[in-house]
């Protein structure tokens, strides 16, 4: 079997089943879903062979086995922390670490949580091949996993699945900047209406 060797990334995102995203105590968030499916193509008319995956995944999760934000590897949000090649694809579990209010990734920490980011998508070195007449990626070495908001493949998507059920911090925090906001907005208005009112008074 001929292979083509690319020696760049090669970013995939590819789709499954709603994950579910859960709030561990500590405050992590663990999902679970499928990273890439075997069925359909991406946007860019590709997809990956069955057993492709199966060599790279034990050197990758015995590695770095990183999670990061949409394959920036200066923004890793949290671990891999299982992969198995299934009947419907590359299912996966993570963990995306709790993020405190100053995190510069606290923003994606949220989105994350709330839903708003929820796709899955597959990064590595791959290498192309002809499975039954047509060229699919046919092996790869995993340089990380992202979550992204930006899917390649439309089916992709993903939820938190574990942790307690408690107040959602995050909800009380964006009330918070949400009445801040409107105090300020209130404030300007104000400000506004003293400068208007003062341009109109006979000098």
């Amino acid at each position: 079997m001929t292979t083509a060797q690319h020696p760049h990334p090669y970013k995939f995102q590819a789709g499954g089943k709603a994950l579910t995203t859960t709030t561990a105590e500590n405050g992590d968030l663990i999902i679970e879903g499928y990273a890439a499916v075997w069925d359909g193509l991406d946007r860019q008319g590709e997809n990956f062979a069955p057993g492709a995956f199966t060599r790279g995944i034990k050197a990758f999760l015995d590695g770095q086995s990183a999670l990061a934000f949409h394959h920036k590897s200066d923004q890793i949000v949290g671990k891999v922390l299982d992969l198995e090649e299934r009947s419907k694809g590359l299912w996966l579990r993570a963990r995306v670490d709790h993020q405190e209010p100053s995190s510069p990734l606290r923003h994606i920490y949220n989105a994350v949580k709330r839903g708003s980011i929820n796709g899955l998508s597959v990064g590595g070195f791959f290498r192309r091949a002809l499975v039954n007449g047509r060229l699919m990626i046919a092996d790869m070495d995993f340089t990380e996993v992202s979550v992204t908001g930006v899917p390649i493949h439309a089916g992709t998507s993903f939820a938190v699945v574990a942790g307690k059920a408690l107040t959602d911090a995050t909800d009380d925090e964006a009330s918070a900047y949400d009445r801040a906001d409107m105090a300020l907005t209130r404030a300007e208005l104000a400000m506004v209406r003293y400068k208007l009112h003062a341009l109109r008074q006979p000098l």
